[in-house]
């Protein structure tokens, strides 16, 4: 019986690959020019991103395939190693990268079946196959074989099993021996059982069919061929092959949790273009797991209220490295849990005040100088601009320390107008604060937080302040280039304002006391909230760390009623008590540059034998206020008579115009007057509009209840050289019809 035409195709086809093959080994191996194949896989690497004690953050995989690391010869276990030539090549520690009994197996199997069952490449063909991949075509078969030939005369047979472990598919983007020991079975290489290695090296026959569920009963059977092989080649005992053979087939296993995604993303985007491996950073994960449970009951408790957001960052002082960063309650969230909130940009509110003051200090006030917190009114573009403080209330005088630690609005206003908008906004954008539009944009409101800064820009501004004055950038990773510290103010500067901000007595009169904000320990902390309560914050430090959170919405919505004293402070407060729970806190040393100097509690100035009260404040060394108290120093003989006392009227000035406030009580609306006098008096009286006024406790000071009108205001003071008389009109402007 002749053999039919096919047989006789094939027999022809065979005798000409083997003729081929034997053909090229000569010059494959003599005169093949080429390269050697290259280690690791350069950008198409994962990136690994490690957390200060060596554990995974996350895996940034590479858009092409999840790979790596690559593994050296000697890095691949033994049993791993078994379980491949079990697998893919049982001879092949014996043949030269050629197996022609595998071939001739190939081609009889092939035969008998009608069509390609069996390959009969070699784990050195298979590698020169992974670096050229190419159709399955007799040409690329021979330059398979040709390049294996070359392959194994160059490289020991342990890199060769290296090259195919570390190049070979493990089923969709997972690339390599150690992708997918981590993806699949979430351990490393040297950790696998007998049954771990054998699933492996099931899969790279052909992995996109095997990972699927209803390929179960096949990648088991293939398992189990696999670890029969491994025992016969003695890499197991009886016993451990019962074992292996008994061992469930593992199943896949979820993604690594990722501690931390929102920094692990801002990292990612920030590294540079190429990097591939591992990436050491400083994230504390037990604080990143502490912080990550605050941020989530902290809007749990405020969720009724409107919160549906937190944020927190930390940083380490001496470096600015980021030890914590909380960017969402829930990054997995299906609306918007992957807005980050450590770098949205939002309205910080009373937050900026610190770097405020601090220019202030620098241009020759002092923590003891007396702001006016009164009302105040400016013409704007538009209408009135009307600000009040917080609490509605105004104080009258007080020291510039009150002013800042018990958030001031009014007070801040006025000192942003003695500075100069301008020069404010050139401070904050030398502090990092991405703030664009210029100074006629913000105008005064900078005080009261107009524009939109982040949390992680606004918490390293801070973190300047701890640090005498030096701005740094914060430090996401370990291999971040080093920046040169920037001097944006003076250190004795940046100590004044963090024990203002530290000092909880000056800070009573606006937020009162034993509340969030005071620690067992000393820290500087300064809240911030923006119109109608759409953002909350809280920013702080001490000596080693810096903390900002940030409280609101994604979208904008208003809280109601949660301000950054009642929203953002007790989290800070909670991540402050969890830093220092092991050592109390404290501020930074004061610098060379800071003194301490008594002063009257009436005047701000240095003071005398005459004045009742007295503290202690902290000056700059070159800025000490002047010499006497003028309140309480002696008072010089008044000089005998010469004629009426010289008036003059202060408050109203002629043809003042005043407007109401209409979110103010009508009754709480009194316009404060006052005069100066010359000369001797011995009584006074005020009228309005003709009426007499009644007397109060000072001669030449009253409060008038405000209405609509033009009005005429008279005083009249007379002493022992006669009497003299003072008239100011001016008008109130009524409120507005109610919508």
């Amino acid at each position: 019986m002749r053999p039919a035409p096919g047989w006789r195709r094939a027999t022809r086809r065979a005798a000409l690959l083997l003729a081929g093959a034997l053909g090229l080994t000569l010059a494959a191996v003599l005169l093949w020019p080429g390269q050697l194949p290259t280690a690791g896989y350069g950008p198409a690497a994962d990136r690994l991103l490690l957390a200060a004690d060596g554990r995974l953050i996350a895996s940034r995989a590479h858009p092409a395939r999840r790979a790596g690391p690559w593994l050296a010869p000697a890095e691949i276990p033994p049993l791993v190693a078994a379980a491949a030539l079990a697998a893919e090549d049982r001879r092949f520690l014996h043949h030269p990268g050629v197996d022609p009994l595998a071939l001739g197996a190939a081609l009889w199997q092939n035969l008998r079946a009608g069509r390609v069952v069996r390959g009969g490449s070699t784990l050195t063909m298979q590698v020169a196959r992974q670096e050229r991949p190419a159709r399955r075509t007799l040409a690329a078969k021979l330059r398979e074989t040709a390049r294996a030939l070359w392959l194994e005369t160059r490289l020991t047979k342990a890199e060769i099993l290296g090259q195919y472990l570390n190049r070979a598919p493990f089923g969709g983007p997972l690339v390599g021996l150690a992708a997918a020991s981590r993806e699949l079975l979430a351990k490393p290489p040297d950790r696998l059982s007998p049954a771990e290695a054998a699933l492996l090296l099931a899969l790279p026959q052909d992995p996109a069919r095997l990972l699927q569920p209803d390929q179960r009963p096949r990648l088991l059977a293939r398992r189990d061929r696999i670890l029969r092989a491994m025992s016969a080649a003695g890499h197991l005992d009886p016993a451990g092959l019962t074992r292996a053979l008994a061992e469930p087939l593992a199943p896949r296993p979820p993604l690594p949790q990722v501690e931390a995604p929102h920094y692990a993303a801002a990292l990612a985007a920030r590294l540079p273009a190429g990097w591939a491996g591992e990436t050491d950073t400083d994230l504390d994960p037990g604080l990143q797991q502490a912080a990550a449970l605050l941020v989530r009951s902290t809007v749990a408790a405020h969720r009724p209220a409107g919160a549906e957001q937190a944020a927190v960052l930390v940083l380490r002082n001496r470096d600015r490295a980021v030890l914590a960063w909380v960017g969402s309650v829930d990054f997995n969230a299906p609306d918007s849990g992957q807005v980050d909130g450590v770098l949205a940009a939002r309205q910080p509110g009373s937050a900026l005040k610190p770097f405020i003051y601090a220019l202030a200090l620098e241009r020759g006030l002092t923590l003891a100088d007396r702001l006016e917190d009164a009302p105040l009114t400016r013409a704007v573009a538009g209408g009135v601009f009307r600000p009040v403080n917080y609490d509605g209330r105004q104080r009258g005088l007080v020291s510039l320390r009150v002013a800042l630690a018990s958030s001031l609005n009014l007070p801040a206003l006025r000192l942003m107008e003695t500075l100069d908008p301008a020069a404010v906004l050139r401070r904050l954008r030398d502090l990092g604060l991405d703030l664009p539009r210029d100074p006629e944009h913000y105008g005064l409101g900078l005080a009261l937080g107009d524009g939109e800064v982040s949390l992680l820009d606004l918490t390293t501004a801070y973190a300047a302040l701890a640090d005498q004055g030096r701005w740094l950038p914060a430090r996401l990773w370990r291999g971040q280039a080093p920046a040169d510290p920037l001097r944006v103010m003076d250190p004795a500067v940046a100590a004044l304002i963090g024990a203002v901000l530290a000092d909880d007595a000056a800070r009573a009169p606006g937020f009162g006391r034993h509340g969030p904000l005071e620690l067992p320990f000393p820290a500087a902390v300064k809240t911030g909230t923006s119109q109608r309560h759409r953002d909350n914050w809280c920013l702080g430090f001490t000596a080693d760390y810096t903390v900002g959170v940030w409280v609101g919405n994604f979208a904008g919505d208003p809280m109601r009623g949660v301000s950054g004293v009642s929203g953002a402070a007790p989290l800070w407060r909670q991540v402050m008590l969890h830093l220092h729970r092991q050592s109390p806190g404290g501020l930074p040393p004061l610098p060379p540059g800071v003194v301490a100097a008594r002063v009257c509690l009436d005047s701000g100035r240095r003071v005398g034998p005459a004045c009742p009260a007295s503290q202690e404040e902290l000056f700059l060394a070159d800025h000490l206020p002047p010499d006497p108290c003028p309140i309480h120093a002696p008072v010089a003989p008044p000089p005998a008579p010469s004629g009426p006392p010289r008036l003059t009227l202060v408050t109203p000035a002629a043809e003042a115009v005043y407007a109401l406030d209409p979110d103010l009580e009508p009754g709480l609306q009194v316009l404060a007057c006052a005069a100066q006098v010359e000369g001797t008096v011995s009584g006074t009286q005020w009228r309005l509009n003709g009426r007499p006024l009644a007397g109060g406790p000072e001669p030449l000071a009253t409060r008038l209840p405000l209405s609509p009108g033009r009005h005429r205001l008279e005083l009249r003071a007379w002493g022992p050289g006669g009497e003299s008389r003072v008239v100011a009109r001016f008008v109130v402007l009524g409120l507005p019809p109610r919508p």
